[in-house]
């Protein structure tokens, strides 16, 4: 793990766009509002993960765009529900990335689609509001 990535993506503020609501996480603070919902819908774990810049190399936004749209195939094929979602970083250096927040998915699962999408870390989460930065590589 490169400390300069693990402090971007702690960083990153992960926006999920819901049908009526929009929630903003960040990995070390709670987030009720995000709780209570998921709860509601149902959620008990859930990952949010993007195909953009595999292994943080810059794409142009066709490829990104591209990748992202097999992400949302293979997710349909699967059977997941997902909303969009966008990792938004606190680096105005770098472009947010759109991602997915996928419901009911296991670790492993998000692990494996994280790493065929040649991603660094994705973001997990369980019911209880723990959100964890999970390294790939």
């Amino acid at each position: 793990m490169n400390d300069y990535l693990q402090k971007a993506y702690m960083e990153t503020t992960y926006a999920i766009f819901c049908e009526q609501e929009s929630f903003y996480l960040k990995i070390d603070i709670s987030n009720t509002r995000f709780k209570d919902w998921c709860t509601k819908q149902k959620i008990n774990s859930w990952a949010i993960i993007t195909a953009f810049n595999p292994y943080s190399q810059e794409l142009t936004k066709q490829e990104n765009e591209a990748l992202n749209a097999r992400l949302r195939a293979q997710l349909t094929r699967d059977g997941f529900g997902f909303h969009e979602a966008k990792g938004i970083p606190n680096n105005t250096d770098w472009n947010a990335e759109e991602s997915f927040f996928i419901h009911n998915i296991t670790l492993e699962k998000a692990k494996e689609i994280g790493t065929f999408f040649q991603q660094n870390a994705i973001v997990y989460g369980i019911q209880d509001d723990s959100k964890e930065l999970i390294w790939l590589v």
